[in-house]
């Protein structure tokens, strides 16, 4: 799956996440809380799973719903 910079997406309870490409280049991407512009605790790794403040979660990036919407929309 291909993540949309800026792009927000679901995860499956609920939060809102903004996708922030991750400085340094390679295969992860940050994820941001709505609203919020300082670093976040989600990071999707290489393999594709999310790790959340260093930790695995049960989620992957094939969990993630995409909502349609971009963080540009909203002035973020």
């Amino acid at each position: 799956m291909s993540l949309r910079e800026q792009g927000i997406y679901c995860l499956p309870n609920g939060r809102e996440l903004v996708v922030r490409g991750k400085t340094g280049g390679g295969h992860e991407f940050l994820l941001s809380g709505w609203g919020h512009s300082e670093a976040s605790e989600y990071v999707v790794n290489e393999a594709g799973r999310i790790l959340a403040q260093g930790k695995l979660t049960a989620w992957d990036v094939k969990d993630l719903m995409d909502t349609g919407r971009t963080a540009r929309d909203f002035g973020t």
